[in-house]
Parts: structure tokens; C-alpha cells; sequence
């Protein structure tokens, strides 16, 4: 929905200092036009060996080796992955290459009921994030000399096809930044400070909203600056301390828990102990880095939701080494030094631009960074479904029940012959 523009004499009446105007309080208003997970890259080609990934990303799978592996005769495992078999779906992918347990169990489900297959992580220097623990003998070193920095979100995924690549270019961010600026959802900023100078002010606060407004683009495909944008009361949202100085906003140490809409394939983003650094720049928008300590098993789940094995398929990586590598690079426990490390540091990219923001109600702009989440519906709170209908990463075939598509999809014998044979 477009409201249209704040009438500057509004502005005025508010003494709101969105366009740079310094007053006894000020707020600055935007909207993110782009985040990302924080994936230093240090090559010059996706796939190729780089800094960060030395023996470049991990490489494309055998899926029929896979499967013999797993224990199919090499008959099953030509005709599972062959395009003749009725049972191999062209849009959601060959369901039965979900049971590969021990015991044919649903890898994707039950994944320790599959040997960890391996999944080469990120072993370069450098990273993008923050020193969460506090800790500088722990974690990397930063590009611009900082040390310390945590994210084993990075280390894990960062030799991933899909997570792998420049800032804006590798294909997670592509994917989910393409549906935000196509009207999936709309993240507001909203930056307030006390002091008669934004850009040097000892107490700052920053505020991340939903909206239920859609992105605006311009005429050359890039979301338009200065339109406006209410906030929706949800559970995603995110308040933090801060500080400004020559218009860096820094956090005051750690906020305990925020909640924000995820730069991936995860809606519901919680970070724990979560720091920001954010740099008002010339041309008024805002760019920096929000971090912080994530749940890791969402992120598994999503990539099973989101059509097991199209992902694998796709991605080059099997699931069940997701699974194991966030398990054990998880660095953070809610509970404390001994108790379960359900959590995993990681930091994202953002940028955002001038926006007006209005209060929920349309009624006024906002002009400081207060909650709106007691007032977020009960429907919020509700987890999102799977991803295109599917169950568990596998759209169910009607006709055939999991785990039978060889007794209903027999191996013909021409097909048989021909894989023994090889």
C-alpha cells in the first residue's frame, strides 16, 4: 500500500529530523532494501579456490553413488535417479531419496540415522560480524583489523554453492532479497536519539519493525527512496541501546534477545546477545551489520521445508551434513557454559534507505522507538507451513506411499540388466 509523502509542515509540527535536521530530539526513518547473511568471500570465482575456501566449494554430488552408498543396488539407484521413473517428480525432486537411513529411515527427518557425510567449511582468516564472546583468542579476524569475530554461521556454510559469492550476488541472498523487493515483506528501521547532533549522541535507540506495506520500485528496478511505510505490531521486532559517533551507530553492549525477519530461508530470526553497527552515510541511507547468536535447527529445517531433495540436488550438499556441521560449530548455550549449544553466532549485511514510517494506525509518524508487540495478533506466533506444501522436504505422491516407490515403480528389467552390468 502507498501512502504517498509526510507533508513537510507535518514533519516540522513533529520536529522529527528526518531529513537531517538536528533538533533537542531526532529521529531518522527507513526501510531495508537489502540483507544478507555475512559470507566473506575470498576468491574470484563461486566454485573456484579462494582465501576462504582454498579447495573452492564443495563439489557437485554423485547422487547414484549416494544412494548405493546408502545401501540400493545399483539397479535402484540408477532407475531412482533416472528421468524415465514416473515416480521422480520434475518440480519437487525423487521423494525416495529421502530414505537412505540405517534402517531406510527419513534422512532428512531423522538424520543421525545417516553418517555424517562431510561438509568442507570455511578454513580462511577472515570474516564480517562481531566479537560476541568477548573473547579475541577466539573466532577470526576482521577486514579491517578487528579480532574475535564470531560466526560459525560463515565458517559452516561459507564453501556452500549457494552461499558463496560477492555481496549481493551469491544465490541465497539473490533468492530471498528478490521476494522482499517483490513485496514478500517489508522490514522498517526507525533510529532516535536524545541529543541535539545525530551524529555524535550518547544515547541512541534503534528500532526494526515489520510492515505490512510492500517495497516500491523505481523505473530502474531499485526500491525508491521517501515513501512511506507503517508499522504492523509483531513478534519480529527488535530494540536495541546504541550510541552514534561521526555517525556510526554502535550498540551499547548486548541486547539480550531480538526477534527480526530472517535474510534466508528462516522467517522467524531470533538472536540472542545481539550487537549492531550501522553507518549513516552522505546520501542518507544506512549500512552496517546486525549479529548475534541464532537458533542452528531452524536453519536445517528450512532447507527440508524448502524440498529436501531439490535442495540437495540443486545445492551439491547432502542434508544430513547441514545437520551435523551446524551441530557441531553451534558456539552458544541460553542455559549457560555447560548447557546444550543450541545456538550459532552469525552476523548479517544491511542496507536500507530514507523512508517515512507511521505508526500502525496510519494516524502519525513515528517519532521514537517504542514496542509494538503487545498489540501483534495470536496468528503471529503461529509457525509458518513448510514451504510449497511440502511434508517434511517431500511433496507426497497420492497413488504411492513413502518409502514404496519401488514396489509400485518397479525397476524394468532393461534398466536392471543395463546398471548390473556397469
Amino acid at each position: 500500500m502507498k501512502l504517498g509523502f509526510l507533508p513537510a509542515a507535518a514533519v516540522a509540527v513533529l520536529g522529527v529530523g528526518v531529513c537531517g535536521t538536528a533538533s533537542a530530539a531526532w529521529t531518522k526513518t527507513y526501510v531495508i532494501d537489502w540483507y544478507e547473511p555475512a559470507m566473506y568471500f575470498g576468491g574470484q570465482d563461486i566454485l573456484a579456490p579462494g582465501t576462504d575456501c582454498p579447495k573452492g566449494t564443495n563439489p557437485e554430488i554423485d547422487w547414484v553413488q549416494v544412494l548405493i552408498r546408502a545401501g540400493y543396488t545399483p539397479a535402484e539407484a540408477r532407475w531412482l535417479r533416472s528421468p524415465e521413473n514416473p515416480s521422480r517428480s520434475p518440480v519437487h525432486g525423487q521423494n525416495q531419496m529421502a530414505f537412505r537411513g540405517r534402517h531406510r529411515e527419513n534422512v532428512y527427518i531423522y538424520p543421525e540415522t545417516y553418517p555424517d557425510p562431510g561438509l568442507t567449511g570455511v578454513s580462511g582468516d577472515l570474516t564480517e560480524g562481531f566479537n560476541l564472546d568477548g573473547k579475541e583468542s577466539t573466532g577470526f579476524p576482521s577486514p579491517t583489523g578487528e579480532k574475535g569475530i564470531d560466526n560459525n554461521f560463515y565458517r559452516t556454510l561459507g564453501c556452500t554453492k549457494s552461499y558463496r559469492g560477492p555481496p549481493r550476488l551469491f544465490s541465497n541472498a539473490l533468492g530471498a532479497n528478490d521476494s522482499m523487493r517483490n513485496g514478500a515483506w517489508t522490514v522498517a528501521v526507525v533510529v532516535h536519539g536524545e541529543g541535539t547532533d545525530p551524529m555524535n549522541d550518547k544515547n541512541v535507540e534503534v528500532g526494526f519493525y515489520m510492515s505490512p506495506d510492500k517495497l516500491v520500485k523505481d523505473g530502474n528496478g531499485e526500491i525508491a527512496h521517501d515513501y512511506t511505510f507503517r508499522i504492523t505490531p509483531s513478534k519480529l521486532e527488535g530494540i536495541m541501546k546504541a550510541s552514534t559517533a561521526d555517525g556510526l551507530i554502535v550498540s551499547k553492549g548486548a541486547t539480550d534477545e531480538i526477534w527480526i525477519h530472517d535474510a534466508g530461508g528462516v522467517r522467524d530470526l531470533q538472536l540472542l546477545r545481539a550487537r549492531l553497527k550501522l553507518q549513516m552515510k552522505p546520501d542518507g541511507s544506512l549500512e552496517g551489520h546486525l549479529g548475534g547468536y541464532r537458533p542452528w535447527m531452524p536453519i536445517y529445517t528450512a532447507l527440508v521445508n524448502a524440498r529436501g531433495p531439490v535442495v540437495e540436488i540443486l545445492g551439491w550438499i547432502e542434508i544430513p551434513s547441514i545437520y551435523y556441521a551446524l551441530k557441531r560449530n553451534a558456539d552458544y548455550s541460553p542455559t549457560g557454559a555447560k548447557g546444550e549449544k543450541t545456538h550459532i553466532s552469525y552476523a548479517m549485511r544491511i542496507n536500507a534507505i530514507p523512508a517515512f514510517v507511521m505508526t500502525p494506525d496510519a494516524s502519525a509518524q513515528v517519532a521514537s522507538v517504542i514496542s509494538y508487540e503487545a498489540d501483534a495478533p495470536a496468528s503471529d506466533n503461529i509457525p509458518p507451513k513448510p514451504a510449497f506444501g511440502a511434508i517434511d522436504g517431500m511433496v507426497p505422491d497420492k497413488k504411492v506411499p513413502f518409502g514404496k516407490a519401488l514396489e509400485v515403480y518397479p525397476v524394468p528389467s532393461s534398466v536392471a540388466s543395463t546398471a548390473q552390468n556397469r
